[in-house]
């Protein structure tokens, strides 16, 4: 369940794979409650624990590089408020302990709506914990709940973590999946798309690295089917450049962008898009760095501005164009209106995407309406920290 905002790009995209949902005060001592749903301090250790291992494996090396660190551990005490002295492993511990909030608000409405778990779903999940118990500790639970004891829980706990994912993207398709008591509705999709795509079209040169041709100026493919590159020669990367400018000289002095276009492209993807190009931050086109990095310069120009962004391959001249109404259910857009799903491996549709957004949107409205009935044992709550969790690579 992807049920997680970003404190950056990337590394809230991560959060969002890593935390779960706890009740039952059986399960550990209460540190918040609502309406009975109660999350646990077990369940926080187990959370920061599996959180900091991710956070570890993708970013620490990095991290201690830029702040050049003897070792990754070194980066919690950092200051990363001056404003408030704030530490990183402050406002990261902190940002996990709100979204505790918003799980604790959807498993409670899980149960004010009466639903319940498919008996198949319960057994896949104690299929999953047997499953773990034999590979790492040939099926002894004494010696499986020790090692979990390492990360704050217990099979008994990890079972109701698993069960409780479970939960909540049930809970997610009841209220927004297809047929669902709310569904997604051609407002919402306007509303996303509005608020968080832009469109342009965009001349392409090649910089640094060009493709391959062959003598009849195809492309030359690699093994696995993709276009091959070749180092460009430092003269190559200036002609690149100086035809670059005389492209942009030529549209700034009233030249008809398209027109210029089929004079200077050098990159042919995009020219089936007749209408424009479609970027959000999440979309299956907009995941890379180049593309991530125009999207960006995208949100701050104008309608209509013409700008030259250079990325690390190519020097792209981009016109802001306006959004026209409903792009997302035109045939001919549908390639910019598709996401990657990591949890299942695939791309999905932009109303299957919009599910997630508006279901953490719905639960935030949630959560401020129970505010008043929420109760949080701060005291008890801030004494777990990533910096003093054990990294939990496992569970």
């Amino acid at each position: 369940m992807k049920i997680f905002r970003k404190i950056t790009a990337a590394v809230l995209a991560l959060v969002m794979l890593l935390l779960s949902l706890v009740g039952c005060s059986s399960l550990g001592t209460p540190v918040m409650e609502l309406g009975g749903t109660e999350i646990t301090a077990n369940m926080i250790e187990f959370w920061l624990s599996r959180y900091k291992a991710q956070f570890e494996h993708y970013y620490g090396e990095a991290v201690r590089k830029q702040y050049g660190l003897d070792k990754v551990d070194q980066f919690w005490p950092l200051v990363a408020d001056p404003a408030t002295g704030e530490t990183y492993d402050d406002v990261m511990s902190g940002f996990i302990y709100e979204n505790a909030q918003t799980y604790l608000c959807s498993l409670y409405l899980f149960d004010q709506f009466g639903l319940s778990l498919p008996a198949s779903t319960v057994e896949e999940v104690d299929t999953y914990i047997a499953d773990l118990c034999e590979n790492y500790a040939s099926g002894s639970k004494s010696e499986f709940n020790a090692m979990l004891s390492n990360y704050g829980v217990s099979m008994k706990i990890l079972r109701e973590l698993y069960l409780i994912d479970e939960k909540v993207d049930y809970l997610e398709n009841y209220l927004f999946g297809p047929g669902g008591t709310l569904g997604v509705t051609k407002i919402d999709k306007e509303n996303y798309y509005q608020q968080n795509y832009v469109r342009m079209r965009q001349i392409c040169f090649f910089i640094n690295e060009c493709p391959e041709y062959d003598e009849k100026g195809n492309p030359v493919l690699d093994k696995d089917g993709y276009t091959k590159y070749r180092d460009m020669t430092t003269a190559e990367t200036q002609e690149a450049r100086a035809r670059a400018a005389d492209a942009l000289k030529s549209i700034n002095s009233g030249s008809d962008f398209l027109e210029i276009s089929k004079k200077y492209d050098e990159n042919p993807t995009d020219d089936g898009y007749a209408g424009g190009i479609y970027i959000s931050k999440d979309s299956a086109m907009g995941t890379d760095a180049a593309l991530e990095k125009i999207y960006t310069e995208l949100q701050s120009m104008e309608v209509g501005q013409i700008k030259l962004i250079e990325t690390e391959n190519n020097l792209h001249i981009v016109e802001k164009l306006e959004l026209d109404e409903g792009a997302y259910d035109k045939t001919a857009n549908t390639d910019f209106f598709t996401f990657y799903d990591p949890e299942l491996g695939e791309i999905t549709t932009f109303e299957s995407y919009l599910k997630e957004p508006l279901f953490l949107e719905y639960i935030a409205e949630s959560l401020e309406k129970y505010s008043a009935e929420v109760k949080i044992d701060e005291e008890l709550l801030n004494k777990y920290k990533l910096s003093t969790v054990e990294a939990n690579y496992y569970y």
